[in-house]
């Protein structure tokens, strides 16, 4: 019973503090300090960067310089009919088509086995 007592004195003791408490009221300018300093907060380095690589001219040369590259590598990786001694367009072309085909056949076998 004592410990019982004891809870229930601190429990009103706390209650009862909060008799005189009145509304709390902020320094003056408060609000002002505040907008202040979060308008001089520090930025990182990343905000720069990324202010930087968001700006429209540098946006649109990345772009160009992306295709530009896509381009070359693709120019250079596809050698010409002339060059793998073939004059003949549609070779390449009939050649991916055989390989797809046969790799197809091959893929469907699997999956329709007939049994005798």
């Amino acid at each position: 019973m004592d410990n019982n007592d004891h809870t229930e004195q601190w429990v009103n003791g706390a209650l009862n503090s909060l008799d005189g408490a009145g509304r709390a009221t902020p320094k003056p300018f408060l609000y002002t300090r505040l907008k202040a300093r979060m308008q001089n907060e520090r930025e990182g380095s990343w905000d720069h960067v990324l202010r930087f690589i968001s700006r429209p001219a540098v946006a649109l040369a990345g772009l160009a310089l992306i295709l530009a590259i896509n381009t070359l590598v693709v120019t250079y990786h596809y050698p010409t009919a002339k060059a793998m001694g073939t004059t003949d367009e549609n070779t390449n072309t009939y050649a991916s088509v055989d390989e797809y085909s046969s790799s197809a056949a091959v893929l469907n076998d699997i999956e329709n086995k007939i049994e005798p």
